[in-house]
């Protein structure tokens, strides 16, 4: 599995999980930043697996999500086909589409997401040292630091890539089931 796609089924798990705690907990909209389409990984479109644990307790979800330039897309799905969550960003406008009775913090969720995804040359320029953020990335971890503290991280394994999201209390292991370059 290439670098890209574990750290696309990376953020589309981070997506996924937090719509499986259902969590109360909203990330604050000025810790993460939204990072533009365009300077976004190669356009890729996705099914993943995604297992989520939550105090203890596990839960799984399918994550259809397309990538490209233009716009960023998902759609998480429950195991009997109903949709759970869609968001979409285009570099200026946010859509967030959740199943009735459930608030989830859409825009934290693809900020997330978009961290494990983005090269690190647009990380690092959204995410700048002086303002108390560290970004560690190498070919099997990336990490993301706020004035000292652990937020994210993330370890590529060989069949699969486990996450730690250290805001809001989960992991999740994410599964590649499907995977197309939409460049050909």
């Amino acid at each position: 599995m290439s670098q890209l796609v574990r750290v696309v089924v990376l953020g589309w798990v981070l997506l996924l999980s937090g719509c499986a705690a259902f969590s109360s907990a909203v990330i604050d909209s000025e810790q993460l930043h939204l990072l533009p389409p365009a300077q976004g990984p190669k356009p890729v479109l996705l099914k993943q697996k995604v297992t989520m644990t939550v105090k203890g307790q596990e839960q799984q979800f399918i994550a259809v999500s397309r990538l490209s330039h233009k716009d960023a897309r998902l759609i998480a799905l429950l195991p009997t086909g109903q949709q759970l969550l869609y968001l979409e960003f285009d570099g200026v406008q946010f859509q967030q589409h959740s199943a009735p009775s459930i608030e989830l913090p859409g825009k934290a969720i693809l900020a997330t997401i978009q961290f494990t995804l983005w090269p690190e040359n647009t990380l690092r320029a959204y995410y700048p040292h002086n303002q108390g953020w560290r970004t560690e990335i190498k070919s099997d971890r990336r990490q993301l630091w706020h004035n000292g503290s652990l937020l994210l991280d993330v370890h590529y394994e060989a069949e699969r890539i486990r996450v730690e999201n250290y805001l809001d209390a989960y992991q999740a292991t994410i599964q590649t089931l499907e995977e197309r370059d939409l460049l050909q």
